[in-house]
């Protein structure tokens, strides 16, 4: 398996998470370090002219679910991932595009799911998202993502 750019997540997800295309979903980064997502209001708009709560939940799910599944993929990996547990805060409206970011910055945590994924054909990670409108914080997603051979 190969890495791929932006461009081509986006279109992934498109192909194979029909509602990222509904959503307009684009994938702004996807490295190692991070995936971050974009999402367009119109198509996310709620009854009161902000974005759907759905939607923002979804953002965060999806940014932490991307980056599992890149890492797993320059890892030449390629399981089923799922989402176990989710949580999401929402902190303020968002009235705009907003953009849902994850990054790891614990590489034990990484580790010790690597070692037992590989030791028992699966692994549960905790992560967490931020959601941007903006500058600003609207919302936090933690969610527990287990991974299965």
């Amino acid at each position: 398996m190969s890495k791929l750019n932006p461009e081509q997540w986006t279109e992934y997800l498109h192909n194979n998470i029909p509602v990222c295309k509904a959503m307009g979903i684009e994938v702004l980064e996807a490295t190692w370090e991070g995936a971050r997502i974009l999402l367009p209001l119109g198509e996310n708009v709620n009854h009161r002219e902000t974005a759907f709560g759905g939607s923002i939940s979804t953002a965060g799910i999806l940014a932490c679910w991307l980056l599992i599944n890149l890492r797993m993929r320059e890892l030449q990996e390629s399981p089923k991932i799922v989402v176990q547990t989710s949580e999401t805060t929402f902190l303020t409206p968002i009235a705009d595009a907003f953009e849902a970011e994850c990054r790891t910055e614990d590489d034990a945590q990484w580790d010790r799911f690597l070692k037992i994924y590989q030791k028992k054909g699966r692994g549960r990670l905790q992560l967490t998202s931020t959601i941007f409108c903006g500058e600003k914080i609207a919302a936090q997603h933690s969610g527990s993502f287990v991974s299965i051979k």
